[in-house]
């Protein structure tokens, strides 16, 4: 789906009044609480992945540079799983985390998430 010249002004425009709104770092939100059901499971500690010097470095850059944006703190979970560093296409890297044990016993939603295509779709008519 390509957009005409003045759909993507009129973008251009609701995103810059927006703006104020977006802060220029990440950060944490009051607004929202999350919590994951994992019923009667025991928690799964998963050790961190064999890494290699550079990766390591990066890794620890990562987790300063989120610390001081404040969006991450210190944990002493029970369910800890291990990082992992995904290339992007650009040659940066993305910092990830393998939920895969998690995800096997937690309990799925009820209230699942409406598909983000399916919303734009019924939207596209309004």
């Amino acid at each position: 789906m390509t957009l005409r010249r003045m759909q993507r002004q009129q973008i251009k425009e609701l995103c810059t009044s927006y703006m104020p709104t977006f802060p220029a770092t990440p950060g944490l939100t009051e607004r929202a609480y999350h919590s994951t059901d994992t019923g009667n499971a025991h928690p799964i500690k998963v050790q961190p992945y064999q890494v290699s010097p550079q990766a390591k470095t990066a890794i620890e850059r990562e987790i300063q540079d989120m610390l001081q944006m404040g969006v991450i703190r210190p944990s002493g979970s029970a369910w800890p799983s291990p990082v992992v560093l995904v290339p992007k296409p650009d040659g940066e890297i993305r910092f990830c985390v393998d939920y895969c044990k998690l995800n096997a016993v937690t309990r799925p939603d009820n209230y699942p998430v409406p598909r983000t295509d399916e919303l734009l779709e019924k939207q596209g008519q309004a």
